[in-house]
């Protein structure tokens, strides 16, 4: 059996990832067309597509994991559940459709003033990521202006815009690594100074964050509605009491910083072996 993340970019986080796995060859990062020719059935792919640096769809791939199931091979973050991580539109229904708290989010067709009475609210890419393009708009005339402003946008015509509440900012949010069911690491995204996005693209820092239980079943649950079997989900504790779930990130990039008892890395390998094995035994039940 051997082992391979499917990416299209070595970043640290892939690299760590495959370096980690103990129970197999590895044949490291291979690129979608790469896994199709070196593996064979048994084997396992961790699925790391990521969204387009165009903002308009989820990076090529999708077609080749699910051949590489067709043909036997074991896919962690199948093709299916990468998607419903990436369309943030998709993501929210989810979330909504198993009662996990989550931002009122709807997709913006042609008239955005309809959206007038929803005010304050987050403007953003149906696929999006690394805070790029995300809108914050209090007053009808932002909105308004907004929308002549993104109409040239390549991404608003392929893959649309989506409205989401603005949930008040409070300088931080939590962002909770899951493998396989198990909270395996998480951190405080702090923002810097006059920003209210809280992503490290934006000058937001990483603090090590101890998650207490609420927001850590809170985390599983969205997690498990994608069905991601490594993903983060983006948590917020709410003014009054409580949290929700902004979104989940199918392809998140993350380091030691997550977990201050043990190596993150062997943490996240450890349950997605779990996994792997678990499907290989349904496998041979399904066959016998």
């Amino acid at each position: 059996m051997a082992f391979a993340l499917v990416a299209h970019s070595a970043t640290k986080t892939n690299l760590a990832l495959a370096s980690a796995w103990r129970s197999s060859k590895s044949y490291g990062v291979l690129d979608p067309l790469e896994a199709l020719r070196f593996l064979r059935p048994g084997d396992v792919v961790l699925g790391r597509l990521d969204v387009r640096r165009t903002l308009d769809g989820v990076e090529h791939g999708l077609s080749e994991l699910v051949e590489l199931e067709r043909r036997g091979v074991r896919v962690l973050n199948r093709p299916e559940a990468l998607l419903a991580g990436h369309d943030k539109l998709l993501s929210a229904r989810l979330l909504e459709s198993g009662l996990v708290p989550t931002p009122w989010t709807r997709f913006l067709g042609d008239d955005w003033s309809e959206f007038a009475s929803r005010l304050p609210l987050v403007i953003k890419p149906r696929f999006g990521s690394w805070g790029a393009d995300v809108f914050r708009v209090d007053e009808i005339q932002e909105l308004n202006r907004l929308a002549r402003e993104l109409a040239g946008r390549p991404w608003l015509a392929r893959g649309g815009a989506i409205a989401q509440e603005l949930i008040p900012p409070i300088g931080f949010d939590l962002r909770i690594l899951v493998a396989h069911g198990v909270v395996v690491g998480a951190v405080r995204r702090r923002t810097k100074a006059g920003e209210w996005r809280t992503n490290v693209s934006c000058g937001a820092q990483r603090i090590a964050e101890t998650v207490e239980p609420r927001a850590t079943r809170m985390a599983l649950q969205a997690v498990g509605m994608t069905c991601l079997d490594l993903a983060v989900a983006d948590v917020m504790p709410l003014p009054g009491g409580g949290f929700c779930v902004l979104e989940v990130n199918a392809a998140p990039d993350f380091g030691l910083d997550y977990n201050n008892g043990e190596n993150v890395f062997a943490a996240v390998v450890e349950r997605l072996e779990r996994a792997a094995e678990a499907g290989s035994r349904l496998s041979a039940l399904d066959a016998a």
